[in-house]
């Protein structure tokens, strides 16, 4: 298993080939599908993540 470090990292280093892709394609849908999974992904395990160590999150809540 990853750390949330080295997944995020390699999440962003996805994002950006996606981005470059489009640019050179002329095709901004080329890999939606795959940039939402990775985003949804990232947020699904930041809110269960939340109640475990809601840290600097319960100072802003509150």
């Amino acid at each position: 298993m990853t750390s949330i470090q080295q997944r995020l990292e390699q999440s962003v280093a996805i994002l950006r080939t996606l981005d470059r892709k489009r640019n050179e394609m002329r095709s901004p849908a080329l890999g939606r599908d795959t940039e939402w999974l990775l985003i949804e992904r990232e947020l699904r395990d930041f809110e269960q993540d939340i109640p475990r160590n809601p840290g600097a999150l319960r100072r802003t809540v509150s």
